[in-house]
């Protein structure tokens, strides 16, 4: 899919000072361990191309506007049937913060008569974005493909360096055993099971 395979292609420089949130592991073992850090973020290996908006040849950070569709995102996905509290137990929700202004292309508008913007057909969304980059753009902004309605964000690059965790929640209190709060209404919208 190419941007002009669209009707148009509307491209947005958002401030700085951008609120966003991501889960990711609280740290990595052996097994798990990425191929990059940057700024705090643990990420996969540029040109593993496992994302819906991955490049072959930069690392991709993906966003949530929202706490909970984050954790759509990431655990509670409507292909799961169930979800460990080992694995959430290993898991933190970051607050983000963007620090400069970043050109993103945004897909929003293109969800309802492009399904498959929001399907599992990576080739195609991939090659779109290595179309978006090359126009020099530092993201997209494109509609959750697990929580209707909720937006999500992708950041390339030098993008990702820009910007800054502000907060590191624990998805279950180390103390109590509790879980945080937005893990337990995404749990509860997904009615996806809580395990050991």
């Amino acid at each position: 899919m190419k941007p002009h395979d669209l009707e148009f292609l509307s491209i947005t420089t958002f401030p700085a000072g951008q609120t966003l949130a991501r889960v990711q592991r609280i740290r990595t073992t052996r097994e798990t361990r990425p191929s990059l850090r940057i700024s705090g973020f643990l990420l996969p290996p540029p040109g593993l191309l496992s994302g819906r908006f991955d490049l072959p040849d930069e690392a991709a950070c993906y966003l949530a506007e929202a706490p909970e569709t984050a954790l759509y995102e990431a655990l509670a996905r409507r292909e799961a049937r169930e979800l460990s509290f080992a694995t959430v137990a290993q898991r933190t929700l970051l607050t983000v913060e963007t620090r400069r202004p970043l050109s993103v292309a945004d897909l929003r508008p293109h969800a309802r008569h492009y399904p498959v913007l929001q399907s599992l057909r990576f080739n195609e969304t991939q090659e779109l974005a290595l179309a978006i980059r090359a126009q020099g753009c530092d993201g997209i902004l494109y509609r959750s493909a697990q929580q209707a309605g909720a937006d999500c964000w992708v950041l390339w690059g030098d993008a990702i360096k820009t910007c800054r965790i502000t907060r590191r929640q624990p998805l279950v209190d180390p103390d109590s055993g509790g879980l945080h709060r937005h893990l337990a209404s995404a749990l509860r919208g997904s009615r996806i099971p809580l395990c050991p």
